[in-house]
C-alpha cells in the first residue's frame, strides 16, 4: 500500500430533484479527480436529497402507526419514493459509472436503491475506475427510515490503495459497527451522512470510531466534509461553503492500532474473535 489522495464532496442536495443533483455532483467530482484524488465519497442521499427527512411532515415514524390513515400516507409516499429511486437507477447510476471510468477513480456514492419487489434501500454504491458497480452497503441502523429496507453486514471493499468500509450517518453513533469494519481488514472508513454534523456530539463520534479502531475516517455531509487520523485526530476539515476536500494519506500505519481495532484484543472476545465459537456453543446446548 501506498499513499494516495481521497477526497470528500460537500453539498446540500435538493429534495426530489435528481437530475439537479447529478449535475452539481458530476462538476465535483470533476474537480476532485483533475486535483488527483483516486477515491471520492458523496454526502449521504447526494441524488434523491435525502427524502426520508420528509417523513415527520406527513406523520409517518415511530408511533404514528396506529393513526388514522397511516397506511395510506405510507403507499402515497413510497409510490412517489419508488419512481424517484427508479429513475435514478435509470438515468445517474449509468452517468455515475461512465464518470468513474472517465477519471479512472473509485466511487462511494449514496442514495436511494431500488431492488425486487419494490424495496427501496439507502445505499453507498461502490463503483471502480473500469465503471462498475463493486459492491454496496446497505444502511442497518435506519433510524427514522421507516420506509426503508435494512441492509444486513459490514462489507470491506479491497481497492489497489486500501481496503475501504462503509456505514452510513446513525451508524457512525455505534461502537460495533465501525468495529466490524476493521476486524474486516479496513485501513479506511468512509461515512456518508446527512444528519448531526460539527464539533458537538458527532466530532465526538467519528474521532472515537477512528481512534478505537486505528482507521482513517472520512466523513461525507452536506456542510462538511471531515478527515480523521488513526490517532482520532481531525487532520482537515471543510467550511460549509466549500464542496470538495481533497488529502493525500498513508494507509499502512491504518491496520488495528486502536485499542479495539486490534486483533490479539479482539481475540479475548470469543464470539467477535472467532465467529465458530457461538455456533459451537449453541450446538452443544442443542445436544444436551
Amino acid at each position: 500500500m501506498e499513499p494516495f489522495a481521497i477526497s470528500g464532496i460537500s453539498f446540500m442536495p435538493e429534495m426530489w430533484k435528481e437530475k439537479a443533483n447529478l449535475k452539481t455532483l458530476l462538476g465535483h467530482i470533476d474537480v476532485a479527480a483533475e486535483e488527483g484524488a483516486q477515491v471520492i465519497a458523496s454526502c449521504e442521499g447526494v441524488l434523491d436529497g435525502y427524502i426520508t427527512k420528509e417523513l415527520p411532515k406527513h406523520r409517518i415514524q415511530p408511533g404514528t402507526e396506529k393513526t388514522r390513515g397511516y397506511a395510506q400516507r405510507v403507499a402515497k409516499f413510497r409510490k412517489r419514493q419508488e419512481s424517484l429511486a427508479e429513475r435514478i437507477k435509470k438515468n445517474c447510476i449509468p452517468v455515475l459509472q461512465k464518470k468513474a471510468a472517465e477519471h479512472q477513480v473509485h466511487l462511494f456514492i449514496n442514495t436511494l436503491d431500488l431492488r425486487r419487489k419494490q424495496a427501496v434501500y439507502n445505499t453507498t454504491f461502490v463503483i471502480d475506475p473500469n465503471g462498475e458497480i463493486i459492491g454496496k452497503y446497505d444502511k442497518i441502523h435506519a433510524a427514522f427510515e421507516v420506509v426503508n429496507k435494512l441492509g444486513k453486514g459490514y462489507p470491506v471493499f479491497k481497492t489497489p490503495y486500501a481496503n475501504i468500509g462503509v456505514i452510513v450517518c446513525a451508524d457512525r453513533q455505534f461502537p460495533e459497527t465501525a468495529r466490524a469494519v476493521a476486524l474486516g481488514g479496513a485501513n479506511v472508513l468512509i461515512i456518508n451522512s446527512y444528519g448531526m454534523w460539527g464539533e458537538g456530539a458527532n466530532e465526538r463520534f467519528i474521532r472515537q470510531r477512528a481512534y478505537e479502531n486505528g482507521l482513517y475516517l472520512l466523513f461525507c455531509h452536506p456542510n462538511e466534509t471531515v478527515l480523521c487520523s488513526p490517532e482520532g485526530r481531525v487532520i482537515a476539515s471543510t467550511c460549509p461553503w466549500e464542496n470538495v476536500l481533497i488529502r493525500k494519506i498513508d494507509p499502512e500505519p491504518a491496520v488495528g492500532r486502536g485499542l479495539f481495532g486490534n486483533r490479539e484484543m479482539a481475540q479475548t472476545y470469543s464470539i467477535i474473535g472467532d465467529p465458530s465459537a457461538y455456533t459451537s456453543r449453541k450446538k452443544k446446548k442443542k445436544g444436551k
